[in-house]
């Protein structure tokens, strides 16, 4: 069983690196390490991610680590999912509208959940934590001759984590205080062309080619809070979760190529080499991924066992304005980014919980989110930090049975980021996610247990 296991690890992460692709199609990936992974779960997709003080034995919340802890004992989960943007754009610099749009989509994460044993969850697997991806071109009238100035990149850097939650405090059902950490590695290279083309071919043109590799450790801890209240009337019962996690800012290691030289086209076809004005590798330096603060709280119902909804809120914060682009790439213009902060609101509800009744469609079992959140951007333009509202809509499909664990989730949101008024660009956009996570039936099978025999 050991060596299945290993194996399984070993083509999960081999398979995540074979297909790895570029997620990313918005200007705005430009900034920073580029956009960050907004679905680290399809399931609390549907919740605008206000996730932190949630605790699901069929899911894994890598948002805070303590969840691990609420795991069935011999029940683990596997987690795969796939996610994607479509996203209209619209700019308005000097009085001139332009419109474009795009569409992205990829593997977004492999995890594995492993209840190692009671108050013990373990969970390790491989997702992006940020993508670059855009190309965008600008012309220019000097002395009768066309310039062009474009930009391009490209590029993620993934994150392969590691995390174990405790229960520090369990009272069954009653009260319970779980603990955790993550321990993760990021790693990835990002691409940045610059070049400025001539239409007249008595002109050379230029361009710098920048190749930035990054390496990091990520380190963030959590805490959860569970109290359940009876009521003595009848068998509802009413819980209260709080949940908190924290990032330590961790200063990544960069090692930069830089090319920089002149070219020409040969019939306005293939680009010819001309001369090389610098060219430098494995420069290193280092960039500081800050710190990050999440605090939530959600209430809910529960009957027969079972929770009926729940309705979370959630802050996050995170002061990116000590970023400097120069330590990412060489001889770029500084792009300087400014504080995220982040009120995510989230509502679950199952409208059946008769299981056992084969009468009640797999439909009226599922559970169904909605979401909504308001965000300030780290992104900055034209002096203001751009502003994110979204509106989120889930649905978890139990399969195989209606007591599995193993469940279809489905999630999308619809937001929009910045404005025409205040930062001359605007995205429209919704973003959708497929994922399924696969786990024994909990009334028959108990998977990695050693059997015993009289």
């Amino acid at each position: 069983m050991c060596l299945r296991f290993c194996f399984l690890i070993s083509s999960i992460i081999s398979l995540s690196f074979s297909t790895a692709q570029d997620l990313n199609t918005s200007p705005f990936s430009r900034y920073g390490l580029g956009e960050l992974n907004a679905v680290q779960s399809t399931h609390f997709l549907g919740m605008s991610n206000a996730s932190n003080s949630f605790s699901d034995p069929q899911n894994i919340n890598i948002a805070n680590p303590a969840s691990y802890a609420g795991f069935f004992r011999y029940n683990p989960i596997f987690d795969v999912s796939v996610s994607g943007k479509s996203a209209l754009y619209k700019s308005n610099y000097s009085n001139e509208e332009n419109t474009s749009s795009a569409t992205s989509s990829g593997l977004n994460n492999m995890l594995i959940g492993l209840p190692i044993q009671k108050n013990w969850g373990l969970v390790l697997g491989i997702l992006p934590y940020s993508s670059m991806g855009y190309n965008a071109t600008s012309n220019e009238i000097i002395d009768s001759n066309t310039v062009s100035y474009k930009y391009s990149g490209d590029g993620s850097i993934n994150r392969l984590i590691l995390g174990n939650g405790f229960n520090i405090l369990n009272k069954g059902d009653s009260l319970k205080i779980a603990l955790g950490f993550n321990a993760s590695y990021l790693f990835g290279t990002l691409n940045q062309l610059n070049s400025v083309e001539f239409n007249d071919n008595s002109y050379y043109n230029s361009r710098i080619q920048n190749q930035a590799s990054i390496s990091s450790w990520l380190f963030d801890g959590g805490i959860q809070y569970f109290q359940q209240f009876r009521n003595p009337a009848n068998s509802n019962r009413w819980f209260l979760r709080m949940g908190a996690s924290y990032s330590l800012q961790s200063n990544a290691k960069t090692i930069n190529d830089y090319f920089a030289y002149t070219y020409t086209y040969n019939f306005n076809v293939q680009e010819i080499p001309k001369d090389t004005l610098s060219f430098d590798e494995e420069i290193e330096g280092s960039v500081a991924i800050p710190d990050k603060m999440t605090f939530s709280i959600s209430i809910g119902r529960n009957a027969q066992d079972k929770n009926v909804w729940d309705l979370a809120a959630q802050y996050t914060s995170s002061d990116w304005t000590t970023f400097n682009d120069t330590q990412l790439f060489v001889n770029q213009t500084n792009l300087s980014l400014g504080a995220y902060e982040q009120w995510s609101f989230g509502y679950r509800i199952t409208p059946s919980l008769d299981w056992a009744n084969t009468n009640k469609s797999i439909l009226a079992k599922s559970n169904y989110s909605f979401g909504l959140k308001r965000a300030t951007s780290e992104v900055v333009v034209s002096d203001n930090s751009l502003i994110n509202y979204g509106i989120n809509f889930g649905v978890s499909i139990p399969m195989l049975s209606s007591r599995s664990l193993s469940r279809l989730n489905l999630g999308c949101e619809l937001g929009r980021l910045g404005t025409l008024d205040e930062n001359n660009i605007e995205e429209n956009y919704i973003r959708f996610s497929v994922g399924f996570s696969m786990a024994p039936d909990t009334r028959y099978d108990r998977w990695f247990r050693k059997r015993k025999y009289d």
